[in-house]
């Protein structure tokens, strides 16, 4: 299986999860790229099996109710109808608050509205600072092991 991991990072936070979903998907024997939701084009999904998205949380679901990044959600929602048609499709999110496991659940609803019939929701994580201000903590080693094992298990 060959696995694209689109994903939009401000800190670096949401890059640390998607590192360690990439390590879990090459121990189970697949092959995977990391794309940055900037040098990001439809047509490169072609050439992949599946399509899992890690978004930071922005401001969780007090202000706006999906909490996907801004760019991120912009990517997805211009893809092309029923483009992830026989996908196997997948989410993660980091917060630094509340609010991630609303921002997987509305990356799926995204994904399903453009044809993946089989969606996995993956881990949230705590990382960061309120609003960016500053980096803040890292992804916790726990957490970061659990990602890995998302990334395994979703190729299985």
């Amino acid at each position: 299986m060959k696995v694209l991991i689109l994903y939009y990072t401000k800190t670096g936070h949401t890059l640390e999860a998607g590192n360690a979903v990439a390590d879990g998907i090459k121990s189970a024997g697949s092959k995977v790229d990391l794309i940055n939701v900037k040098e990001f084009t439809p047509d490169k999904i072609s050439a992949y099996d599946a399509l899992i998205v890690g978004s930071p949380c922005w401001t969780g679901s007090i202000r706006r109710k999906e909490g996907i990044a801004f760019s991120l959600k912009d990517a997805l929602v211009k893809l092309p109808s029923n483009i992830l048609m026989g996908k196997k499709c997948g989410g993660f999110a980091v917060h630094a608050g509340n609010g991630g496991e609303v921002t997987v659940a509305n990356i799926g609803v995204i994904l399903r509205d453009k044809g993946c019939e089989n969606y996995i929701p993956g881990h949230v994580a705590r990382a960061g600072s309120p609003l960016s201000i500053w980096k803040g903590r890292s992804v916790s080693e726990k957490d970061l092991e659990i990602f890995k094992a998302y990334g395994s298990e979703f190729v299985r």
